[in-house]
């Protein structure tokens, strides 16, 4: 069943419910508003706002509790205090099919784009046009990157959501691997070519620690960059046997066949070789994985550059990686859902998320340029790299993804440590794909 817990002052988490914010005293303002009066402020001649209760579910919990207090909760408090702000966790007993079920599906949504489609099988979907219309929310103050890519999902200009937040890839990089073989740093605007060779140059056993030099990370991360749909939905077939992959598998079978690279079998060390093992020397990376390993990195000599990309699509970065604020259909309180989207999408809060190390989805240059810098741990780091490519509009999206997604990074363990070549493996998992597809029809 679905639970609240509610508090006037501080925040508690229960298994799958987080807090409420009610009215009551604030904690400090927020300043640097460029918008107009928060909702909630009244003139003298004015009847105060009805109390009213909205509710967001947060889908995959997308957003952390000290995120969702630092962001959400406590701006709502100080902007919209005749708001009661309820937050369910997405867990056992209040999933999203649950919740549907039984008719208590929430006002709002929270999750990323690639998250979306179940949301959209559930038909929660509202287009929230005349919202932001009769809400005065500006739009032209979003990047248009992911305005356009939360329009991916209607082909008839309905607008389902509002981003709250992106996500961007740079490349990590320990500085001091580099310094003990005496090897030049990574710089911005490198392609992947480049890095597989600066790699190279790192990749050896010295004092009986394994250093890989440049682990490329998984294959649909790198697909990434370039948009590359996984599934033709009218005939059912994967999109894996085709230039653009065998492209990024060539870059693949490169790192891996690098003497060194693979050590008893074991080719794939995550962002734990880079995190913890520090044996790793650069490495693709989310900007919230960095944010989220802040004490780990306490213990790292890092920095970042701009994500590598193929030749021909030098500054071209992931695809877009939002997360969004979904007024659902079957919210009663539409128009106190779409104030508190307004609210906690306003220049101040963006800045806010901004200056603690969460990648803003506004065009305002000034709001990037503050990236990282209440964070202490991001003193003195090429922390405006984030910024130096652009993220690219997602393929569409659909529910047969992750199928294809999980044939074609299993597909690595082939051009690691097998004798095929890029051709016979690329083969093999559009026929694996193509078999789980059929079954799914």
């Amino acid at each position: 069943m679905k639970e609240f817990l509610r508090t006037t002052v501080c925040f508690f988490a229960a298994s799958f419910v987080i807090t409420a914010i009610t009215a009551c005293g604030n904690t400090g303002n927020i300043e640097g508003s460029t918008s107009s009066d928060p909702p909630g402020k009244q003139t003298p001649d004015a009847s105060p706002p009805k109390p009213v209760t909205v509710t967001m579910f947060n889908q995959s919990n997308g957003i952390s509790d000290d995120r969702l207090q630092q962001f959400i909760l406590e701006p709502l408090k100080q902007k919209l205090p005749h708001v009661t702000f309820e937050v369910v966790k997405d867990a056992k007993g209040s999933t999203m099919d649950e919740l549907v079920a039984t008719g208590n599906f929430t006002d709002i949504n929270y999750g990323s784009n690639p998250q979306f489609p179940p949301y959209l099988l559930k038909e929660l979907q509202y287009d929230m046009n005349d919202l932001v219309k009769k809400h005065n929310l500006d739009l032209n103050r979003f990047d248009s990157t992911f305005i356009n890519a939360v329009k991916t999902f209607d082909d008839k200009g309905k607008l389902y959501a509002i981003p709250f937040s992106t996500n961007l890839g740079v490349l990590i990089y320990n500085k001091d691997i580099f310094d003990r073989f005496g090897v030049a740093y990574p710089k911005d605007g490198m392609t992947w070519d480049e890095t597989v060779e600066l790699g190279r140059k790192l990749t050896r056993t010295q004092d009986g620690i394994n250093y890989i030099g440049f682990d490329p990370g998984v294959a649909t991360d790198i697909g990434q960059a370039l948009s590359l749909s996984y599934v033709d939905t009218k005939s059912m077939k994967a999109l894996v046997n085709n230039d653009q992959w065998k492209k990024i598998f060539d870059m693949l079978k490169r790192a891996y066949a690098i003497p060194g690279f693979v050590n008893a079998g074991k080719y794939d060390y995550g962002t734990g070789g880079f995190i913890k093992d520090h044996n790793v020397a650069m490495r693709p990376i989310w900007a919230l994985q960095i944010m989220n390993a802040k004490a780990d990195l306490a213990n790292v000599n890092w920095d970042v550059v701009s994500l590598p990309n193929f030749k021909e699509e030098l500054g071209q970065g992931r695809e877009v990686d939002i997360h969004m604020l979904a007024v659902s259909n079957v919210s009663k309180n539409k128009d106190a859902a779409m104030e508190v989207i307004k609210a906690i999408t306003s220049d101040e809060v963006q800045r806010l998320m901004s200056e603690y190390g969460t990648p803003t989805v506004m065009k305002n240059e000034e709001i990037k340029k503050a990236y990282g810098s209440k964070l202490p741990e991001y003193k003195g780091k090429n922390v405006q790299a984030f910024f130096k490519t652009t993220p690219r509009v997602p393929h569409v999206i659909t529910r047969y993804d992750a199928t294809v997604r999980t044939e074609i990074n299993n597909g690595r363990k082939e051009i690691a440590t097998g004798d095929k070549d890029v051709n016979t493996v690329i083969r093999e998992i559009q026929e694996k794909a193509d078999q789980k597809l059929a079954e799914m029809k």
